[in-house]
């Protein structure tokens, strides 16, 4: 399960899993998801690259490309609201990624979102002003429900 959008509706917070074999086309498709479906956009996200990711099928440029486009979806949605959006990175190699992004992040900010990341689901669940049993549920993902999964250029998403 490549990208995995989940969400825990008792903590108000979404979490993205980045696992498995990762291509452009479903990070394009989980972009398009976002902003055809707004009303995800509304909560605050931690986003986890686990340990097992693969990024050998994408390329420095496809995620030049995947930055532009995701500006490019979410700008006209003009969101009126400020989220806070943490990343967790169990992955060297998805590390290489993540600091890119972030560095492209850094010096064009959305104002939109808060982004930061974190060494530890702790220090992100602090951030967060989540309680110690909400903190567990964060780090374990208990509780966070399916939305929509995208891998090999296909999206699913699930009933609510």
């Amino acid at each position: 399960m490549p990208i995995t959008l989940r969400h825990n509706s008792k903590l108000e917070v979404s979490r993205v899993e980045y696992s498995g074999a990762i291509g452009g086309v479903d990070m394009h498709e989980h972009a398009t998801f976002n902003a055809a479906n707004p009303v995800w956009l509304g909560f605050d996200c931690i986003s986890v690259i686990h340990a097992d990711v693969d990024v050998s099928g994408i390329s420095l440029v496809d995620l030049d490309g995947v930055f532009r486009t995701h500006r490019q979806l979410f700008e006209p949605l003009n969101l009126m609201f400020m989220r806070r959006s943490g990343w967790v990175c169990e992955s060297p190699i998805g590390q290489r990624f993540l600091s890119h992004w972030l560095e492209k992040r850094n010096v064009d900010k959305s104002p939109w979102a808060d982004v930061r990341q974190f060494n530890t689901f702790d220090a992100a669940s602090e951030w967060l002003l989540l309680s110690p049993d909400d903190a567990v549920a964060l780090k374990s993902g208990d509780g966070f429900l399916d939305i929509a999964r995208f891998e090999n250029g296909a999206a699913r998403a699930f009933a609510r």
